[in-house]
């Protein structure tokens, strides 16, 4: 009889233990739950490396330009060049169809070159001849619209030279032809040029 009361003893003790148990300790499946989340943030780092992200993954750090649109624009650096009295023009560079350059606004001492423009392989950039009013000054091509349909350029001579005033020096005061470049917002495409000169 004594050994049945120490078994019912021991098992008393052991349901009031398992009792006692959820009240101060963590059950075992919170505690695996609890080493689970432990063993994860504190886990020892990967031998393989970080996963290096693709082009498509990073995200551009300016936008792309529209189409081919050169990236800067007012170079206006021109490639056509005037030799002897010769327009030279490089390859690359195509003549625009004389039936898509109205030129009617363009004073007549522009001789032959009056109406010609030249076209960029890019579609955007475009070149042509403008008049200095003088051998030590110089000249511009401004785009003063764009539309749907045509763009109008005005082709006007500078009143001083690129940098400042000439330093005493003496300069012939004649119609001297430059080539002038713009670019456009968008591609020349079957769009019409519409030239004048002014100032």
């Amino acid at each position: 009889m004594r050994a049945l009361l120490t078994t019912a003893t021991a098992a008393l003790a052991l349901g009031v233990l398992a009792g006692c148990g959820d009240a101060s300790t963590p059950a075992a499946s919170d505690q695996t739950t609890t080493t689970t989340t432990t063993s994860t943030t504190s886990a020892p780092p990967s031998k393989t490396p970080p996963e290096t992200p693709t082009p498509s993954d990073v995200p551009p750090t300016q936008p792309e330009p529209s189409a081919g649109k050169p990236q800067n624009p007012s170079s206006g650096t021109p490639r056509i060049t005037i030799d002897q009295g010769e327009i030279v023009v490089p390859p690359g560079l195509t003549q625009v169809p004389a039936a898509q350059v109205d030129a009617s606004a363009v004073p007549d001492y522009y001789g032959e070159h009056r109406g010609k423009v030249w076209l960029h392989a890019d579609g955007f950039t475009l070149e042509t001849i403008a008049y200095a009013s003088s051998g030590c000054t110089s000249a511009e091509a401004v785009v003063v619209d764009q539309a749907a349909n045509a763009v109008k350029i005005i082709l006007r001579p500078l009143d001083q030279p690129p940098g400042g005033k000439p330093d005493d020096s003496i300069c012939a005061t004649v119609m001297t032809p430059l080539p002038v470049t713009v670019t456009l917002d968008q591609p020349l495409q079957d769009r019409k040029i519409l030239l004048s000169a002014g100032r």
